[in-house]
């Protein structure tokens, strides 16, 4: 297990960690990402994306490479045109309700995420209600096949290979999978926490 603190990543800004993550993206075919509290990176409109970067400029106070950061994050989605890959991605309700730079952008990101539910098959998004039983500690991480796992803190990135640190993640997931909502039943969540956003 290795800890990497956000300021190695950063020194010249955000941009090279968005392009190291590409690489890391190109070698894997299965990922499994949860997200409590924002909508998980590789399915993000510009605009949140954008919003979202911009507070972490505002907190790390790293080098403002925001345009290139912004770019380099859109072009990681062009993973999730590779059919031959698996990616499942669960995102918590909250995330829904948290207002990431303005109701308008945030409206526009959930009408995003109800187009792409059913969009490609070997994409899956679920979403984990607000009344979810609890499951245990579950921060965000990110699953690499069975070899990987990631998790973001406050202060930088958790990285484990362990098999027993990848197993522990992988029975995390699956409760949360269990508590998920998906394809008609996602959309029911979407169009309610849109409304919200919209006040209609």
């Amino acid at each position: 297990m290795s800890y990497t603190s956000i300021y190695d990543h950063t020194i010249d800004g955000l941009a090279p960690l968005q392009r190291s993550l590409i690489a890391i993206e190109e070698r894997v075919t299965q990922q499994r990402a949860w997200n409590p509290d924002i909508v998980i990176g590789l399915v993000q409109t510009e605009d949140y994306a954008r919003a979202i970067l911009s507070e972490c400029f505002g907190v790390l106070e790293v080098p403002d490479d925001l345009d290139e950061t912004v770019a380099a994050r859109m072009k990681r989605q062009q993973i999730l045109d590779r059919d031959e890959r698996d990616f499942h991605f669960l995102i918590g309700e909250s995330a829904l309700h948290h207002v990431v730079g303005s109701s308008e952008i945030m409206a526009e990101q959930i009408l995003a995420l109800r187009d792409q539910l059913d969009a490609r098959p070997h994409v899956r998004i679920g979403i984990v209600p607000l009344n979810a039983r609890f499951v245990g500690p579950a921060p965000e991480f990110v699953l690499h096949d069975t070899a990987r796992v990631e998790s973001e803190t406050a202060t930088g990135e958790v990285v484990a290979t362990s098999s027993r640190d990848v197993a522990l993640a992988a029975r995390l997931f699956d409760r949360l999978h269990g508590q998920a909502v998906y394809g008609q039943d996602a959309t029911v969540v979407l169009t309610r926490v849109l409304a919200l956003h919209t006040g209609h």
